[in-house]
């Protein structure tokens, strides 16, 4: 009888430690996964115009693609779905960018808003050179010269 009640025991204690080391190993997996994921997201800028006045309708709109991110995104770790939302204003001109998973990057990109501009924040924004064929460059003018003219 106690041989019997032993080897109970131990089949128990197998069946235990095994599923603690599956269960060990998909945590860990999962953490994993989610470390690549929030290493590999993306960003977008969005700049309203001067007279950027949204109704309801398009908040609503704006705000129920937003949610949409998880169901793109599939299956997850939900810390890895998540959408951050970071307002800013530089020089009075209000910056809203939106990071996101990469899986949701065409989502994210995409421009409800009439009076927004969609950019990429990482890009420069300078205006490129105009060069023309066969016309000198214009002479530099000194600071002083340009303020006194």
């Amino acid at each position: 009888m106690v041989e019997a009640v032993w080897g109970v025991r131990w089949w128990t204690l197998a069946v235990v430690v095994g599923g603690a080391a599956v269960w060990g190993g998909a945590w860990w997996w999962w953490l994993g996964r989610a470390r690549v994921m929030l290493s590999d997201r993306t960003v977008v800028a969005l700049v309203p115009a001067a007279g950027f006045d949204p109704s309801p309708e398009e908040i609503d709109r704006h705000a129920a693609r937003l949610a949409r991110v998880p169901a793109v995104v599939g299956w997850a770790p939900r810390r890895a779905m998540a959408v951050r939302l970071r307002l800013s204003s530089t020089q009075s001109q209000l910056s809203y960018r939106l990071e996101g998973p990469s899986q949701a990057a065409a989502l994210l990109q995409l421009q409800d808003f009439a009076d927004v501009d969609v950019v990429d924040p990482y890009a420069s924004h300078e205006a490129p050179r105009i060069r023309f064929e066969g016309a000198p460059p214009l002479p530099k003018k000194s600071h002083v010269e340009r303020a006194g003219a």
